[in-house]
């Protein structure tokens, strides 16, 4: 019943519900397991980024991509690669509660990728340095934009 009444809230199909929790058991929360993460509120972590200096703040996500993010994407992908960082963004985003994930073309063929989150000006902080420390590993540099709500990553 539960179930039903969340297909409901959502919009979709029971089937699909169904569907969309085991895709996020098998993607995501195995793999939380498997690596000793935790999960934490949204709004605790917002807390302490509002709190935390941004030298603190950008150097937590620079050791977060050099130590858990870039063995986290080996052992979930094989090899860090431009594709497997996108990729680990991408469940990082749609199953970690991070905010949302938008991927676009430019007409030159490259991958925008925008995350939207609403941590705050730290957030964007933290994610700027995450990405960028996490793209070091491979020696390529994207082209990063910040704002208060996100980062935009062309590639």
């Amino acid at each position: 019943m539960a179930l039903e009444e969340d297909a409901l809230r959502h919009n979709v199909s029971l089937n699909t519900l169904v569907d969309q929790l085991f895709d996020a058991h098998a993607n995501y929360e195995q793999f939380l397991e498997k690596m000793g993460m935790m999960r934490m509120a949204k709004l605790t972590f917002r807390r302490i980024l509002d709190i935390s200096p941004s030298e603190g703040v950008a150097q937590a996500a620079r050791l977060h991509a050099k130590d858990q993010g870039k063995v986290a994407a080996i052992s979930k992908y094989g090899e860090l690669t431009v594709t497997n960082i996108l990729d680990g963004l991408f469940v990082m985003f749609t199953y970690g509660g991070w905010g949302e994930y938008h991927e676009t073309r430019t007409s030159q063929g490259k991958r925008v990728i925008t995350l939207v989150h609403d941590l705050g000006q730290n957030g964007s902080t933290y994610l700027l340095n995450f990405v960028k420390s996490i793209f070091e590993e491979i020696s390529f540099e994207p082209k990063i934009i910040p704002t208060e709500q996100g980062i935009v990553i062309e590639v």
